[in-house]
């Protein structure tokens, strides 16, 4: 289930209020053709927890700002001078930080990034900015980059619960499921009623082979949210791995009263019902 872009704000004092995009997930224990839904939390940030504090500020931002404090220290003009520039490169990444947001709704992720791009170069202090570019990044395919981005929006604020999710979602994906597992936890020890990290986190530990504790997340998900279609559906692959047939077809089933559209709910459900009838 994909996650919306977080909007870019001035940020002069603390940060106020999230959220990976979630991908679909082939779960590879089970012989279901077709893919089943790998999801990402990737809400992009619209708004800021009000608890956070502001990130320490960096001497030397941009080579513009480093060449300002080089030399004698500044006097009561100068560092006017200098506060108008920081001031102004926070309003321009926030616009750039919208721009690339609504690109991104539109499906234009190669703007989108320059967007997000820009608003990094402007205000590389900002976590936000990194968090927006990661998620794009992986729209794009570019896992590597998308992986700096988080880890770097992470270096900024470590207890970005969100950029844990998403960045544990990815390495999913590249199949580092023990690296997953551990951002993965963090953002639930952040967030322990974030549904997006328990289905993640079950799907991260059923591709270990420990289906038991994957049922167990996936099962957690769907307390915590009843209508969640990728954790119901492979809650029901899950059961279907242990040859829990009656128990997977009840899931498929749900999600096919639902969503009559679903495939891999219905590729799931003729699988159940071959054996069944075995």
């Amino acid at each position: 289930m994909d996650r919306h872009p977080k909007r870019g704000v001035r940020k002069n004092a603390a940060k106020e209020p999230e959220t990976e995009t979630r991908v679909p997930w082939l779960f590879v224990l089970i012989a279901i053709t077709g893919s089943a839904l790998l999801a990402i939390s990737s809400n992009l940030r619209s708004h800021r927890h009000a608890e956070r504090s502001p990130p320490e500020p960096h001497s030397a931002s941009s080579d513009a700002l480093a060449k300002e404090v080089t030399g004698a220290p500044l006097g009561p003009e100068n560092s006017s001078t200098t506060n108008d520039t920081e001031s102004d490169n926070i309003d321009r990444a926030a616009q750039y930080q919208n721009r690339g947001t609504d690109l991104l709704a539109q499906g234009k992720i190669d703007q989108a990034v320059a967007q997000y791009q820009e608003a990094v170069r402007l205000n590389p202090a900002d976590e936000d900015s990194h968090y927006n570019l990661a998620l794009a990044l992986a729209r794009q395919g570019k896992r590597e980059a998308a992986r700096e981005q988080y880890l770097e929006a992470l270096r900024l604020y470590p207890d970005y619960a969100e950029a844990h999710n998403n960045l544990g979602n990815l390495l999913v994906a590249e199949g580092k499921f023990d690296e997953a597992i551990v951002h993965l936890k963090a953002a639930l020890q952040l967030s322990s009623d974030n549904a997006s990290a328990r289905n993640n986190l079950g799907n991260a530990l059923a591709r270990q082979g420990k289906v038991t504790d994957a049922i167990a997340c996936f099962r957690e998900a769907l307390r915590l949210k009843p209508d969640y279609l990728e954790a119901r559906y492979n809650l029901g692959s899950a059961y279907l791995a242990q040859k829990r047939v009656e128990e997977a077809m009840a899931e498929f089933s749900d999600i096919l009263r639902r969503n009559p559209d679903f495939a891999p709910a219905q590729r799931g459900l003729i699988r159940a019902r071959q054996l069944q009838a075995k």
